[in-house]
Formats: C-alpha cells, structure tokens, sequence
C-alpha cells in the first residue's frame, strides 16, 4: 500500500512538473479611444468647396484595442490583437473606430476583429527573432513617418543582429490576396508578394538604414497605389522601392534627419510608374522645448506623358504626418482627409514640440506649407484618373495650402490622457482648372478633443 501510494506522489509530482513546464502566461495590454470631433468643409461630396452643404459637423467616436501575449518563455511567444472598430470610406470617414450611435460595436459582431495574429520565436541557440502572422511594419523613416508603409499586413519578418551595431531584417510579406472558393471560378493573378531586406546599422551619435522592397504584383489584384491604369490583368508587374534614411545626434542638442526613396514599376504604357521622395529635418531639445524644421520633396507627374512619375506607396499603407488635416498626422479618430503618401507634393514644416511650463502639460505647434508638384497639363488632359476628389486628393503645381495644428495633452492620471487638437487648413488651389466658374475652393478646420487609456 505504501509502495503505491509513493507511485501515485511520484506520478503527481511528474505530472506537476510536465504542467509547469508548458505553463504559458497571459499578459494583457492595450489601448482605449474616445474622441469628440467638430469639423467644418470636410465631410461633403464636394471637397473643400465653399458653400457646398457642409456648414459643420459633430462626431463622436471610440477605439478600443486589446492585446494578448502567450509568453511561454523568452524564446516564444504569440500575440493576439483584438480591436473594437469600425472602418469607413478612405477619404471621408479614414481610420478604424467605431462611430457612436451607429450599430457597428454590439451589432452584428462584424466590427471585433483581430488586428494583430502573430507568433514570436527564437531560433534555437541564436539570436535570431522570427515573427509570423498578421503583424505591425514599418519601412524605416526618420523625418516623417513612413510615407510607403506603417501599418499591418501578413508576412512572416526575420531580425538578425549581426553584431552590436548591424542588426538585418528580411521578411516576406502578403499585403493583398484572393481567396480562392470551391463553388469559385479560379482567378489568377489576385496577390501581392513582396520581398524586404533592410539594414540598421547604429553606432553614438548616428544611425543609418538602408533597406529595398521588390515583388511582384498579381494585375488582378488589388494594389491600388503600386502601378497606374490600364495594365494587362493577365499578368503580372514587377514593383520596387528603394531607399536609405538616418539620423544624426553626435551634435546634442541638435538632431539631423534624411530620407531619400525610389518606387517604380516594369508595367507599360499609362500603367508605369515611378518616382522619388527626400526629406530633411533638424530640431534642438532644450529643458522646455524641441523647435524643429523639416521639409520634404516627392516627384509628380509630366504634362508629356501619360504614365505617372508619383512616388508609390504599399497599398496605401503610409502614415505621412506632415499635417493633421490633408495628411496623416495626429489622427486622434477624429476628421481627416488622410491622404498617407506625400506623392505628388512638397512642402516646408516649421514647428515646436514637447513644449512644459507646467507638470504633465505638453504642447506641439506646426506650420506647413505645401504646394503640388503635378503639373497642371494633367488636368487639362483628363490624364489624372481615380483623383475625382480634385486637390483634397492630387495636387499641382498652381496649389498650394497652408495648415497649422496645435495640440496639447493633458496626463489625468498615470494611465489616461486628455488631448486636445486645433487644426486649420488655409487652401490656395486653381478653382478655375478644377471648377471652372462653377465654384470656389474654401479652408478648413478640425478641433478633437480625444482621451486615451493605456494600460
């Protein structure tokens, strides 16, 4: 009996054992929006036109996004993003939240989604990190965020560092597929694939990246930004970006920032595309403020040929912040044109940040200025397909705009914040290339008050 008892201790403790060995921890981590948005002259089918039915509006909005991570060890984990939202149409209502009073969070359950599936693994004996699934990316930019991709998207990344100063990313990535169906027709030619090698080398005082993209782009699919129109669907175009960035701060307290970038494509006739982006920035932190200058300059299309010489963007994956209303900058769920990919435009950007008189109390104040870089023969031509949104979408060279945005952020507590953004656009376009006598072009204005729980 006591023999047996013994056999049955002994087999508990092993069985303990084997459980504590697979026992994986759950952290939960996340994020929770809510925002209140006055815009006036940017909701209506008419954008930017004066007197076009748009005399203001009100929205209020929330965003809730919630992570999981299974850590088994430090070798492997796997993360699940749950996010509670609803999206909308790209230039009218941009971003993912949900709106209040509408049935979309609580409704019919299509508006909980994962955002993020992915799983963490170190290659055994090695520092080498492999991540898979459906997972956040960014191509390296450091004086505006990424104008080609910041985002999510599906693709398995690999990280390697190579020594103390040279880490190596290759990763293959999926942003856009067909699902193919049994009861279906197959239809060929309906994904992207992309390749990116990228290195990250940094050392005091600099850091620099040069990185490529290329893959090939199935013409039945979707890819939107990657090639222009009018391409064969049987078959499929080669795309490519190139490009080298970094930053300089062996001069502290100052900063310096490049990028330069080079997307194009193999396709023929008005379906070719290339073009180019570069930017520069400074700024100098001082105990009460950061002042920065920074200004950026991406091709734009000739009046002599009907393919485009735009700078490409990853499905319209960037996150160009260079304003709070034409661009992506400070999205806050509020109202925005959202356009993520500066193609097509430049501009100068004079500003400060991280401005304290008081104790968990900031503030940033911008001024841009931006003008197109089509030329206007485009136009004229009716060479400019899918820009039916005129200037809010597709500037040239006789349109400019100025935008100025001021936003502080308030610490409540240690895990919510209060933030409150003004912006307002001052618009200058060619109402006679675009309106003819019809109309004329007016500003516009954003004010968000958002509060954001992190936790």
């Amino acid at each position: 009996m006591k023999k047996l008892v013994t056999l049955l201790l002994a087999a508990g403790m092993v069985f303990s054992a084997a459980n504590g060995a697979s026992a994986v921890e759950m952290k939960v981590s996340g994020s929770w929006l809510t925002s209140f948005t006055f815009a006036d002259n940017l909701f209506n089918d008419n954008y930017l036109i004066e007197d076009a039915g748009s005399d203001g509006s009100f929205n209020a909005a929330q965003r809730i996004r919630i992570n999981f991570d299974m850590v088994a060890s430090e070798s492997l984990s796997g993360r699940v993003q749950l996010e509670a939202a609803n999206g909308g149409d790209k230039v009218k209502y941009p971003g993912q939240y949900h709106t209040w009073g509408t049935s979309s969070t609580g409704g019919t359950g299509k508006a909980v989604t994962a955002r993020l599936a992915y799983l963490d693994w170190m290659i055994p004996t090695t520092d080498v990190l492999v991540r898979m699934g459906r997972q956040s990316f960014t191509v390296p930019s450091y004086t505006f965020l990424s104008p080609v991709f910041d985002s999510v998207i599906d693709g398995v990344a690999i990280n390697a560092p190579i020594n103390d100063m040279v880490g190596l990313t290759v990763a293959w990535l999926r942003p856009d597929a067909t699902v193919n169906k049994w009861s279906e027709p197959h239809k060929a030619h309906t994904s992207v694939d992309l390749g990116y090698l990228g290195l990250d080398v940094a050392a005091d005082g600099f850091k620099v990246s040069p990185w490529v993209i290329a893959g090939l782009k199935g013409n039945a699919s979707a890819g939107s930004d990657m090639m222009g129109v009018g391409a064969d669907a049987d078959s499929r175009t080669t795309v490519y970006w190139v490009g080298i960035g970094g930053e300089l701060t062996m001069f502290d307290p100052f900063k310096f920032t490049a990028d330069f970038m080079y997307s194009g494509n193999d396709a023929d006739g008005a379906a070719e595309r290339q073009g180019w982006y570069a930017a520069l920035g400074a700024e100098m932190k001082t105990s009460f403020a950061t002042p920065f200058l920074r200004g950026w300059y991406a091709s734009g299309d000739d009046a002599d040929s009907k393919d485009s010489n735009r700078f490409m963007s990853i499905n319209g994956g960037g996150s160009f912040d260079a304003s709070s209303i034409y661009f992506d900058g400070n999205g806050l769920l509020g109202a925005t044109i959202d356009n993520c990919n500066p193609a097509g435009t430049w501009g100068v950007q004079l500003g400060v940040k991280q401005v304290s008189f008081v104790e968990d109390l900031t503030h940033a104040l911008s001024v841009t200025y931006f003008q197109g870089t089509n030329n206007t023969q485009r136009v004229v031509d009716g060479y400019a397909p899918a820009f039916e949104f005129g200037p809010a979408s597709y500037m040239t060279t006789s349109d400019s705009a100025w935008s100025i945005d001021f936003l502080s952020s308030y610490k409540l507590y240690q895990n919510l914040t209060a933030n409150l953004l003004l912006s307002y656009m001052i618009t200058d376009f060619d109402e006679k290339l675009w309106l003819g006598d019809q109309a004329d072009f007016d500003n516009a204005f954003r004010g968000t008050l958002n509060f954001t729980y992190a936790f």
